[in-house]
């Protein structure tokens, strides 16, 4: 019969509305183009995160020419400090079963890693205009994606700064070899231990930065010594391939960014660019801080945190209840479903005592029917959202503003 008294348990069922129209959009191996209105959309999104978020992305940058300095930094003190002894290369096992490559090949792993820079970059950029078909749940966006990456190469960089900076290690690439020559290995053994390395053993390529100028503006990320623990180049390879599996996690994408990555490691020890040890070490730690990193500070790409950090405000459209809408500022923009944010899409079952107080209506169940009737978004909860917690509690309270006033009790 009639309705429940205040102080009643109820279940209330609450599914997410599925877009039953036809999808026009032109597919591809990854997914589908968007429409030019979904790109503007995307676009209004990805400018909302962005004026939120552009503050990594910028200090991303500028950190390249810190750690640029630094490397200038350990280049001068090789030169002005290592005796002839310790600038002989270190004896790497490694070295003994690959051939050591020259000329257009020793380039080849800076070319490989600017191939895998350039395709996260392109798939970056896509994401803008093409919805991805994957089992990645959460949708892409690109600042986002950026974020992570920066964020992670800061910390990155500066414990490769940290690694390389205090301890000076001789390097074994052609440009940092040192020959003794023929008068210091007939003299006493004891003037190869003594002051700076003097110059006529270095390589022709030798060029240590040789003042302040030198040391905050020479850019050289190819043909600088020194700075080998832990590798730079497996840094950047790696954290493509985290990015890669993270976000944009098709078979495709995932084999060529692996393959690369099986490709660089060798390559590197072969051009002598790197020890054994600098590559390995590049192999865990790079993972390790990415997985810390993501698990302390997540990508804030829920539905409640979008729209507290960012002003995202995603609802169905009020002219088709089949559509998506997101509010940006004072304007609404029709979206995708696909464009929605992870949780808002996921169903949840709640269970709970309705408070003392709170308006009882008959709603949408039909006529003799008590229910709840619902004139905006519906509430959703992430399948990972533990009771009490601060997204769990916001969706209860923002239960009760979201009741239709019509026929309340």
């Amino acid at each position: 019969g009639g309705c429940p008294e205040q102080g009643a348990h109820f279940e209330l069922h609450l599914n997410s509305t599925m877009d039953g129209s036809t999808d026009n959009r032109t597919p591809t191996i990854m997914g589908k183009w968007r429409s030019s209105s979904e790109c503007m959309s995307q676009l209004r999104i990805e400018g909302a995160v962005l004026s939120r978020e552009y503050l990594w992305i910028i200090m991303g940058v500028c950190m390249q020419v810190v750690h640029s300095c630094f490397t200038n930094v350990v280049y001068y003190l090789e030169n002005k400090y290592m005796t002839a002894a310790q600038r002989l290369p270190l004896y790497d096992l490694a070295f003994d079963f690959l051939p050591t490559i020259q000329g257009v090949w020793w380039h080849f792993t800076d070319f490989l890693i600017y191939f895998m820079l350039l395709g996260v970059g392109s798939l970056v950029i896509l994401s803008t205009f093409m919805a991805y078909r994957s089992q990645r749940k959460r949708p892409v966006i690109a600042v986002f994606v950026l974020k992570r990456y920066f964020k992670t190469l800061i910390v990155l960089q500066w414990l490769r700064i940290f690694s390389f900076i205090f301890t000076l290690l001789p390097g074994s690439s052609v440009q940092c070899l040192y020959t003794p020559t023929e008068e210091q290995l007939q003299g006493p053994a004891s003037d190869l231990l003594q002051g700076p390395a003097p110059g006529e053993g270095n390589s022709e390529l030798w060029a240590p930065p040789e003042t302040l100028y030198d040391i905050l503006f020479r850019i050289d990320p190819a043909t600088g010594c020194g700075d080998l623990m832990f590798s730079s180049h497996t840094i950047f390879a790696v954290l493509c391939v985290m990015i890669v599996w993270d976000y944009f996690p098709y078979k495709g994408t995932k084999a060529a960014i692996s393959a690369a990555l099986a490709l660089l490691v060798p390559l590197t020890l072969a051009s002598r660019k790197h020890y054994t040890v600098d590559v390995f070490t590049s192999l865990y730690v790079v993972p390790i801080v990415y997985e810390l990193m993501r698990l302390k500070m997540p990508d804030t790409d829920t539905a409640v945190e979008m729209q507290h950090h960012y002003g995202l405000v995603f609802q169905t459209d009020k002219e088709d209840n089949l559509k998506y809408a997101v509010i940006v500022g004072n304007q609404s923009f029709r979206i995708n479903e696909d464009q929605l944010p992870a949780d808002f899409k996921e169903p949840a079952d709640l269970t709970f005592t309705l408070p003392s107080g709170s308006p009882i209506h008959k709603g949408k169940n039909g006529p003799g029917e008590c229910g709840f009737g619902f004139d905006g978004p519906y509430i959703h909860l992430r399948k990972d959202t533990p009771p009490r917690s601060p997204t769990f509690e916001d969706g209860l309270r923002n239960l009760v503003p979201q009741v239709s006033p019509e026929e309340s009790v």
